[in-house]
C-alpha cells in the first residue's frame, strides 16, 4: 500500500512566507529605530528632570505648587516617552496590531492638539510641535498595513 506521509504537497512546504520587518523598507526601518532612540531620549530627560522635594515644605498647601501637583506633573512628563518608545517598539516586535495602534496614537494626537487650540487657544499648538516628525512615519506604515496584517508573520524574537 502506497500512502502519504503527508497531506501537503511539496509546494506549501517550500512557501516562504515574509517577514512583517522585511515588508519594511529601509528609510522606514531607520525611521523606526529613530522613533525608539527618541522615546529613549525622552524618558531619559523626563527622570533627569524629576526633582526630589520633601513633602513638608512650606508651598505643600497651595494647589499650584502641592506634593500632589508636582508628582502627578512629573509622572505626566513620562508620557510621551512611553508612548513613541511603543510606537517604534511595537512595530520592531512585529506585533500584529502595531500599525493600528500607531493609527490610534496618530488620531488621539490630532483631536488631543484641536480641542486644547479650541480650549486654549493658538499657544496650546505647542503640544504638535512634534507631529510632523512622525507624518512620513505614519505614511509608510499605513503602506504596508494590509500587507503586514494579513500576508507576513512575525519572527522569531532575537535579543
Amino acid at each position: 500500500m502506497n500512502q502519504q506521509q503527508t497531506i501537503f504537497d511539496r509546494d506549501f512546504e517550500n512557501s516562504v512566507v515574509p517577514r512583517r520587518r522585511d515588508l519594511m523598507p529601509k528609510w522606514l526601518t531607520v525611521y523606526m529605530w529613530i522613533v525608539i532612540a527618541f522615546g529613549i531620549i525622552m524618558l531619559c530627560y523626563a527622570a533627569w528632570q524629576t526633582p526630589t522635594f520633601s513633602t513638608n515644605d512650606t508651598m505643600a498647601n497651595d494647589p499650584q505648587y502641592s506634593a500632589s501637583y508636582r508628582s502627578g506633573a512629573q509622572k505626566g512628563a513620562f508620557i510621551p516617552g512611553i508612548l513613541f518608545l511603543l510606537m517604534g517598539g511595537l512595530v520592531w516586535l512585529e506585533r500584529k496590531r502595531a500599525i493600528r495602534f500607531n493609527l490610534g496614537i496618530a488620531i488621539f494626537w490630532i483631536v488631543w492638539i484641536t480641542l486644547m487650540a479650541l480650549i486654549s487657544g493658538v499657544k496650546a499648538l505647542f503640544l504638535g510641535i512634534f507631529l510632523p516628525i512622525f507624518i512620513p512615519y505614519w505614511i509608510g506604515l499605513f503602506k504596508i498595513q494590509r500587507r503586514w496584517e494579513k500576508e507576513a508573520v512575525r519572527g522569531n524574537i532575537r535579543f
